[in-house]
């Protein structure tokens, strides 16, 4: 009988096993369910809030459009908080002067590390003259006002 037995706990362990590894396939199922469940969550709060800015910007617009009575004009939707926002320093110093910024010179060079003037390249030849214009197969001759050859009569 020690086979019967043998073959009976054989079978129960393997059933055992099947059991523990629907188990663990169940718990990751679910873990995977709630890490997906709370990334749509934060995606869906994130699209929330960005849509909540968009319709609070919307209804400023409106607002502003109201009070300029309904002309929805370039000033009137123009951005307000811009225009209070006081500018200095770094944005002074980057206007467009009309002057070039030139390199500071460096001072200590000595004068056999100046490069040699480049030499001028070789001038290229000049362009060869372009070709005429080709005429289409059924272009009219400049000329010749009456000339029909090219319209059809059977449309």
């Amino acid at each position: 009988m020690s086979s019967a037995e043998d073959r009976y706990r054989a079978a129960v362990s393997t059933m055992e096993a099947a059991a523990r590894e629907q188990d663990e396939q169940r718990g990751l199922r679910e873990r995977r369910l709630a890490e997906a469940q709370q990334q749509a969550r934060e995606g869906m709060q994130k699209e929330l809030a960005a849509a909540q800015k968009y319709a609070e910007h919307m209804d400023e617009l409106n607002k502003r459009k109201q009070s300029a009575g309904g002309w929805a004009t370039e000033k009137t939707l123009a951005d307000k908080s811009r225009e209070s926002l006081m500018e200095f320093g770094v944005h002074d110093e980057e206007a467009d002067t009309g002057y070039t910024n030139y390199p500071t010179p460096s001072y200590g060079t000595p004068a056999a590390a100046v490069a040699p003037p480049r030499p001028e390249p070789a001038p290229e030849p000049p362009p060869a003259a372009p070709e005429p214009p080709r005429r289409g197969r059924h272009a009219r001759q400049p000329d010749d006002e009456d000339d029909f050859s090219s319209t059809s009569w059977l449309v």
